[in-house]
């Protein structure tokens, strides 16, 4: 599976199921507060706090992401840096891309 199909995958779970993922990361990563999570936008933005937060890499941070909502492996390169590239691309879902830019937490 590409690698771009799985950040899109991972932010499609991320948003659709936040409200059992999201005590999953903070079960995950102790420091960081609700209003963390739930104010990052994007997956770029979540494994920016959470790093910011924890002192731990963004890639450790991606891998436990990847594992927390069973997508791909976590293999390879910076998720937050190249999922920011491709948000907006090519994706049919219409719901996707109006949650775009939206708040994790604002998600119903």
């Amino acid at each position: 599976m590409a690698q771009q199909q799985i950040e899109q995958q991972i932010e499609q779970q991320l948003r659709q199921n936040w409200r059992q993922l999201r005590y999953s990361i903070l079960d995950q990563f102790g420091q960081v507060s609700a209003a963390d999570v739930d104010s990052a936008t994007s997956v770029n933005d979540l494994v920016a706090r959470i790093a910011d937060k924890t002192h731990h890499s963004e890639r450790y941070i991606e891998n436990r992401l990847h594992q927390l909502v069973g997508v791909g492996s976590g293999q390879g390169g910076n998720l937050g840096e190249r999922f920011g590239a491709s948000q907006g691309g090519q994706r049919g879902n219409q719901n996707q891309n109006q949650n775009q830019n939206q708040p994790f937490g604002s998600q119903q």
